[in-house]
């Protein structure tokens, strides 16, 4: 079949072609192995895009979008395992139909911009615009930025450290653009040569940035000894009061590494425990406090555990603060232990957006967590400086960023992702982190209860990382050189200008729009 059949066939059957592109492009992600893909996979869709109306494009796009959305998402189900299966399981569908809505209003977009050669050339960075404004404001949820589907090539995704994840967003846009003209020019074989150069410049710039002088900094670089310790306590125990002993002894007992295969956590230097690793508010547990403080006297060594804490409030709806944290407990000073509150809700997870524009939605409840933001970023350690995060803080380029500037060398993240089973959940989840390492030049120590728990170094190598499931201890030496990055640096001007090219690129788009249906009434 050569190229003239396949692009008749795809505008024949335009639903077709967008629903199994979009099918496709949702196991370019890892853990697929289907990376390579994305390079193509949005080409079939814009071509058959070509010969549907506007209205039949946003259609076709939303409808795609929920097989795709249903793919990336379908690991939320799990919660409901351990929660109001109702609340739960309609959340799931309210999430698929609303993140699907993106992309039918992407369809819609090309659609449109396929009027005005300007529109089609700054597309991509308007695809960009779009995933950092899903990345802002409360209701924001930027787990699936298109970048992420290169997580699996160390080399393609080295380019995040002068643009971040959206810029490569941008590129493999454009790549897939460059097939799509390809497919309607005369002139194909130059479209085909610039997608050929596209992975072969990200290939380049891996290969210069990943080269032996990486090695050599990373064994120059100051090495903090972490173990990470990994439990795995199921998600259905976890919040059970009549297993609160039986938790805290078997997260106790990998501590202690009592079997064979487990790493020894004695001379270690920092001992890190997953988000509410201790499943209850840590200031009714004065003995679990006594414990954790002699832990750290007698391994010598801080320890971060995740646990909940809350504070009296006055508000008329509630009398007190909830704060889901990270606590850190010194070798040498017993009554003193350090708290970092998490900055990012889940939204509708652990609170409802917009409850402080509109104080109503605090007397809602539709099931989701009470929470409230902590105030500010933490940084914690002696030598060498770390910032905590929890859980899905880790997914926002910002916090990563405005932790280096707020003095951290590398990241510690934990979280709790047993809420999704054997999934490919966690997995997106731990790749997310990666870009978070190369983007900003941070390491990352990231320590999951029930897996993927994984070190990454200052340029995303994975420097070991452990099953899901799997009761464990993960210790490294990590290494944390003092790399720069011009993301790091410049990384909220390049996020300003996407976002701007995105707004200026809508105003283009509806003067095209309003210019089109003037001449079509005039006529």
């Amino acid at each position: 079949m050569n190229f003239s059949v396949c692009k008749a066939w795809m505008q024949k059957h335009p639903r077709w072609t967008i629903a199994a592109s979009s099918l496709l492009w949702a196991f370019c992600y890892p853990p697929f192995p289907l990376g390579w893909l994305s390079f193509i996979v949005l080409a079939p869709a814009f071509i058959a895009t070509q010969s549907l109306r506007p209205r039949q494009a946003f259609t076709a796009w939303f409808t795609g979008g929920m097989l795709y959305n249903l793919v990336m998402y379908w690991w939320i189900y799990n919660v409901i395992k351990v929660g109001p299966a109702f609340a739960i399981g309609g959340g799931l569908v309210l999430l698929i139909l609303f993140l699907s809505l993106f992309n039918g209003l992407i369809g819609l977009a090309f659609r449109y911009s396929l009027r005005h050669p300007f529109l089609l050339i700054t597309f991509p960075i308007a695809w960009a615009g779009l995933e950092v404004a899903r990345a802002t404001g409360e209701m924001s949820f930027p787990w699936n930025d298109f970048g992420y589907a290169l997580g699996h090539n160390l080399h393609l995704i080295q380019i995040t450290s002068l643009f971040g994840v959206y810029g490569l967003s941008a590129l493999l846009i454009a790549a897939n653009l460059f097939l799509f003209q390809a497919a309607r020019s005369e002139k194909k074989k130059s479209w085909i040569v610039a997608w050929i150069i596209s992975p072969l410049i990200l290939l380049a710039f891996g290969a210069i940035s990943l080269k032996r002088d990486s090695n050599d900094l990373n064994n120059k670089a100051p090495k903090i000894k972490i173990s990470l310790i990994q439990p795995a306590i199921p998600q259905t125990k976890k919040w059970s009061e009549e297993y609160f002993n039986e938790i805290m002894g078997k997260t106790l007992r990998t501590i202690a590494g009592l079997r064979n295969d487990f790493a020894p956590v004695a001379g270690s230097d920092l001992v890190v425990l997953a988000e509410t690793a201790v499943p209850d508010f840590l200031r009714t547990r004065p003995e679990i406090i006594d414990t954790f403080s002699n832990r750290a006297y007698n391994l010598n060594a801080s320890i971060v555990v995740g646990a909940l804490d809350y504070v009296p409030d006055k508000k008329p709806w509630r009398e007190y603060l909830f704060y889901n944290s990270a606590f850190l407990f010194h070798p040498k000073e017993a009554e003193h232990i350090d708290q970092y509150s998490k900055l990012r809700l889940v939204p509708f997870s652990e609170k409802l957006p917009f409850q402080g524009v509109f104080p109503i939605l605090n007397y809602v409840h539709l099931g989701e967590g009470d929470f409230s933001p902590g105030s500010d970023y933490s940084i914690w350690g002696d030598s060498i400086h770390y910032a905590p995060s929890i859980c899905y803080e880790i997914i926002y380029p910002s916090f990563a960023r405005e932790a280096k500037k707020a003095g951290a060398q590398f990241l510690v993240n934990i979280t709790n992702d047993g809420w999704f089973g054997k999934s490919n959940g966690p997995y997106e989840h731990a790749n997310i982190a990666r870009f978070r390492s190369v983007e900003t030049g941070l390491p990352v120590a990231r320590c999951s209860n029930a897996g993927v728990s994984v070190f990454y170094d200052a340029w995303g190598r994975d420097l070991g990382h452990t099953a899901l499931m799997d009761s464990t201890v993960l210790q490294r030496n990590l290494p944390v050189p003092n790399r720069q990055t011009f993301y790091a640096r410049f990384g909220a001007i390049i996020d300003g200008f996407f976002l701007a090219a995105l707004g200026l690129w809508i105003l283009a788009l509806i003067t095209v729009f309003v210019r089109a249906k003037v001449l079509h009434y005039s006529s």
